[in-house]
């Protein structure tokens, strides 16, 4: 049960809001979210990548997390944030978070690092409005889409693709929303729904944490699976407490 509090307590969660460089972050997947299928009509810019490629673009999209400006794009499965000052480069085989072969260690965003390699499908990208879910706004987002990609040490299912994509949202909404991972078509034998790929959030030196979702397990994520990045739940509320007392205080000078 929720009591009032003043002093030491609230002066404790004003030093919280104020100090701390960054907050704790979690991954869900109970959040809603729209996969906008950026490879057809011309909505999206095909990149081309082959076998262990990291290509470079430029985004106007930034939030609290994510900065706007170079992104990473890697073939193999993720996106790697500050591209100007790190290692272009993800390798073909995925480790646990965090992963000096994850972009040099930096910020990244893992949708399913694997051995993505082969010249089938493409991966697309752009920035447009995305359609509101429950929670959260419509409003521009970064969108990164490995389409049909195969695989390049094959296994099971030589000819199995993998269809899923990134998406970075430039306002979070009231449930602070950064960034979804939206899967398509991850159930077929050789990505297996991750039994083969690590998923996740990597921080670098960003201020927040790392947050692995999935390590080579099979079944990780289905057709239909959003992930979604935010705030963790008690440092979402300290923040928002702080706030409103710093408001309170202001009112009360």
């Amino acid at each position: 049960m929720w009591k009032r509090s003043s002093g030491p307590a609230s002066a404790v969660i004003v030093a919280v809001a104020l100090t701390t460089p960054g907050w704790a972050l979690t991954i869900t997947d109970v959040l809603p979210g729209t996969f906008v299928d950026i490879s057809v009509g011309g909505v999206g810019t095909p990149l081309g990548l082959d076998l262990d490629q990291v290509v470079e673009i430029v985004t106007t999209i930034g939030n609290p997390v994510f900065p706007a400006g170079a992104v990473a794009v890697g073939n193999n499965g993720g996106i790697g944030f500050q591209a100007g000052t790190n290692e272009l480069i993800l390798t073909d085989v995925n480790e646990p978070i965090p992963s000096d072969d994850a972009f040099g260690g930096d910020q990244a965003l893992l949708a399913f690092w694997d051995d993505i390699g082969n010249e089938v499908g493409d991966i697309y990208w752009t920035e447009l409005v995305v359609p509101s879910s429950a929670n959260r706004p419509a409003g521009e987002a970064l969108i990164v889409q490995w389409e049909e990609k195969r695989f390049d040490q094959l296994g099971p299912g030589p000819d199995d693709t993998a269809t899923f994509q990134i998406q970075v949202f430039q306002d979070p909404g009231p449930d602070d929303i950064f960034a979804q991972l939206l899967y398509t078509d991850i159930e077929q034998e050789r990505p297996g729904g991750g039994k083969s790929a690590t998923i996740g959030y990597q921080d670098g030196a960003a201020g927040f944490n790392d947050f692995q979702w999935s390590f080579d397990t099979e079944g990780a994520v289905s057709n239909g699976t959003v992930l979604s990045l935010i705030p963790e739940p008690m440092t979402g509320l300290l923040l928002v407490a702080g706030a409103a007392l710093l408001r309170r205080r202001g009112r009360m000078v």
